[in-house]
């Protein structure tokens, strides 16, 4: 029996979500992570984003995942500590993050700050998600089933159509997945990295995860800190029809 475990991934449009239902794997636009929690299946959330926030020092978990990603190591970001994340300003989060961790952040890491917070005030209210709703990093999930980093960006053509063909060669079927959700869903909501990430989580649901470090870590409001895995072989052809 298919676990029912869902991919979430983050969009301008909100969070992508993909699970199967019905028999089929589809995604949907969802438009805050509560949402998510209250729409998706019983079964384990995948999500890429941060979940347990750091305040003095980076994640243990980000340094082990560049090791794996060799020539695309970039793709992992060092997660900004609690207090950047809840700063008021672009320039408050950069001297939050200086004052703490020695150096600022990206822009690219403040865009993504309102998502991490949904899901940690997500968390700290409702501690019983928290053996449900766990953090993946897509680029590290590619590279494990394909046994070698992806060779393009996954904001590349050529990237999007290995990131395509490994899906299929794992018993997916991507193209049909995006026709369909863009019969109803604006790209600009949408990328179609988003939603090739967020089938990667999927996929993770399917070989029996498990975490990336033997002892999670635990941050200062009890979540834990690590990354899920995949432990078995897949590419059984028809997973979805």
């Amino acid at each position: 029996m298919t676990p029912a475990a869902a991919g979430v991934d983050g969009c301008k449009g909100g969070w992508v979500v993909v699970q199967q239902q019905a028999g089929v794997v589809t995604a949907t636009v969802v438009e805050t992570f509560d949402a998510v929690v209250r729409s998706a299946p019983s079964g384990p959330l995948f999500v890429d984003m941060p979940i347990g926030l750091p305040e003095a020092d980076n994640r243990q978990v980000e340094r082990l995942a560049r090791q794996r990603l060799p020539g695309r190591a970039g793709s992992v970001f060092n997660v900004p500590a609690r207090s950047a994340v809840y700063a008021e300003s672009f320039q408050a989060a950069c001297d939050c993050n200086a004052r703490v961790q020695g150096k600022k952040i990206s822009l690219q890491s403040w865009y993504i700050c309102p998502k991490i917070k949904e899901v940690d005030q997500c968390l700290q209210a409702q501690p019983r998600l928290r053996p449900r709703v766990l953090e993946a990093h897509p680029e590290l999930l590619f590279a494990t089933f394909e046994g070698a980093p992806m060779r393009y960006s996954k904001k590349q053509a050529l990237g999007q159509a290995e990131r395509i063909a490994l899906l299929e060669r794992q018993g997916l079927k991507p193209s049909k997945v995006l026709a369909e959700l863009y019969q109803h869903t604006r790209k600009a909501q949408v990328q179609v990295d988003d939603v090739l990430d967020a089938m990667v989580l999927y996929l993770l649901g399917l070989s029996s995860p498990e975490p990336l470090m033997s002892e999670s870590v635990v941050d200062a409001f009890g979540l834990a800190v690590n990354y899920q895995m995949p432990t078995t072989s897949l590419g059984a052809p028809g997973r979805s029809d």
